[in-house]
């Protein structure tokens, strides 16, 4: 049954009912986006990156499409004792249907960079977006030191969403951040913009991790299960999408671990606006969604989020044909604004 929304503006309930009078075509699945049914949002593309289906390699860059590996470094800073840190393409790999990365052991008295890895996606226009990945973090439980990795959301420091186990914390806390999160006019962390929770497993174990960015808040689950929402410095700008497993010496990692650490991940999966599409300017979704015969039962795809299940055991289905063109124009107005609604009634 769907939820109950406030009354439709009227030029919504007017596009509605013209897009009753598009010719039904015979849709491929999902030309006209995906609502998710947990929240009743709308988003109108989905990347999905899963590396079972990837042969084992070394050369991920070639394998991955959508991503790039990074091989970049950053300097020491003698001032606060922070270690030079390199992003290495050698600390990426597939192997065993699972993509991963590693921050080499690093002795205590190495001078060397800490080697570490990092992965971002080719997109940048992320803006607004459910944000998936089921991974876990592994340690030697021998080695000294430790070691941050991350899932997030990246426009600039001031523009950023985090996913972070920093396995200094133990193997049942987390933590959520949205920059900017510290004032160094007052050297003390922003309230409300940090937040260290407990998971319901240990992230040694795969489990999936995820946030959903929406103008307003930002909600952070484990395996679909909403723990935390956040609506202090929600991102504005639209970004992109990075994995990372890194150390420093600094106050946030503290000293890297002398043993290699892990991230294995099983896949990413991602529900999202671009830019474009979020005012209705996204050429290529209007041309395959109205070619499909405009948002419909059979045009949008409903993701049916069960939770206490990763998304790969979510199914998406069609919508039932209780699910009404209007009330499909309504939520893209309420959670994805009033660009597409008035794009649908401008091809209807």
């Amino acid at each position: 049954m769907s939820p109950t929304l406030p009354a439709l503006p009227a030029v919504v309930t007017g596009a509605a009912i013209l897009l009753s009078l598009f010719p039904l075509a015979t849709a491929a699945g999902c030309e006209c986006g995906y609502m998710l049914k947990q929240t009743s949002t709308f988003f109108t593309h989905k990347m999905h990156t899963d590396f079972s289906e990837i042969p084992d390699t070394t050369d991920v860059n070639a394998a991955l499409p959508d991503w790039q590996v990074q091989a970049w470094a950053f300097d020491t800073d003698s001032s606060t004792g922070v270690m030079a840190r390199k992003n290495e393409a050698e600390n990426v790999w597939i192997k065993g249907g699972k993509l991963h990365l590693r921050q080499k052991g690093h002795k205590k008295d190495d001078r060397a960079p800490v080697s570490v890895a990092e992965v971002h996606s080719k997109r940048t226009d992320f803006h607004h977006g459910s944000f998936r990945a089921k991974y876990k973090v592994t340690v030697d439980k021998k080695a000294d030191g430790g070691t941050v990795a991350g899932f997030f959301f990246y426009y600039d420091d001031e523009d950023e969403t985090d996913i972070e186990i920093l396995t200094k914390d133990g193997d049942k806390t987390i933590r959520y951040t949205q920059h900017p999160a510290y004032d160094n006019v007052t050297d003390s962390t922003i309230p409300d913009t940090t937040f260290q929770m407990q998971v319901k497993k240990p992230w040694s174990t795969m489990q999936e991790h995820r946030f959903d960015w929406t103008p307003a808040k930002t909600t952070f689950f484990q395996d679909n299960s909403a723990v935390k929402e956040m609506t202090k410095n929600v991102p504005k700008h639209e970004g992109k999408v990075m994995i990372n497993l890194w150390a420093n010496n600094g106050t946030w990692s503290g000293l890297p671990s002398t043993k290699d650490v892990k991230m294995e991940m099983e896949y990413i999966m991602i529900y999202f606006n671009t830019s474009a599409s979020q005012s209705g300017n996204d050429t290529g979704f209007n041309s395959a969604c109205e070619a499909a015969g405009g948002p419909e039962n059979n045009t949008i795809c409903w993701v049916n989020d069960k939770s206490g299940t990763d998304s790969e055991d979510s199914k998406v289905t069609f919508s039932a044909s209780s699910s009404s063109p209007a009330y499909i124009l309504q939520s893209l107005v309420l959670v994805a604004g009033a660009g597409l609604a008035v794009l649908f009634l401008v091809w209807a």
